[in-house]
């Protein structure tokens, strides 16, 4: 049985799931515990280690499917975006957005914690490392390597301008969530413009981000950060 495992070297694969396994999900979780402090109708704790559990379960499902070879085969739109990117997303809309313990977390949470949690996103990084082993296409690896280092970056810079409550502090917030938005959405655009090219070349295109581990890029980290930007875009025109 053939395994579905990306064509890197092992130092990159274990690298990157230690990465993705652990600060994504434990800066999701640590601001959602920190907004519900003092809080006595929701257990910040509980709730953080229900999403700790949650992010695990869902990734350590997408993982075994990639493994599998579920999601390495180019189809319009990506299987991965079809059978775990868009259901989570539906997930964000139609359950999490709903649940009262949410509603509280977006009410506590400042500007400056939501917007740190996007520091994640130096998981670009890893575009380079793929790509210099030619698993992925260096127009893909540009698109999604220097975007989310740059919004990665430019989140520390916001994040003291608010802290400090600076008057440039909203514009600068507004500038970088819509670098970050308009990031996401190319890197999304590019990936299905290269597999449309990949399905009549043959080519292998972006199959790789269909195999594991870094089929938890596409997974997890699209409709999240989407979801993330809306919160953002929201908190900023309500003031």
């Amino acid at each position: 049985m053939q395994l579905h495992i990306t064509e890197v070297p092992a130092w990159v694969s274990i690298s990157f799931v230690l990465f993705f396994a652990f600060i994504p999900t434990g800066l999701i979780s640590r601001a959602v515990k920190r907004s519900l402090e003092g809080n006595n109708q929701f257990d910040g704790q509980k709730i953080s280690f229900n999403i700790k559990i949650f992010y695990t379960v869902y990734l350590v499902i997408v993982g075994i499917a990639s493994i599998f070879g579920l999601f390495s085969v180019n189809t319009l739109p990506p299987r991965i975006i079809i059978f775990s990117a868009i259901p989570l997303m539906i997930f964000y809309l139609l359950y999490i957005r709903k649940r009262d313990w949410f509603k509280a977390v977006y009410e506590n949470i400042t500007l400056d914690q939501l917007i740190f949690i996007q520091v994640f996103r130096f998981v670009g990084v890893y575009f380079f490392l793929v790509n210099q082993h030619g698993a992925i296409p260096d127009l893909f690896a540009q698109l999604g390597g220097y975007g989310d280092i740059l919004t990665a970056a430019l989140v520390f810079p916001t994040v003291y301008l608010l802290k400090k409550n600076s008057s440039m502090a909203k514009s600068m917030a507004w500038i970088w969530n819509i670098i970050g938005l308009v990031d996401i959405l190319l890197v999304m655009g590019s990936a299905n413009l290269i597999t449309a090219q990949a399905i009549q070349s043959g080519e292998e295109g972006v199959a790789q981000f269909g195999t594991f581990p870094f089929s938890w890029i596409p997974a997890f980290a699209p409709m999240t950060i989407i979801f993330l930007h809306i919160l953002t875009f929201k908190k900023l025109i309500k003031g």
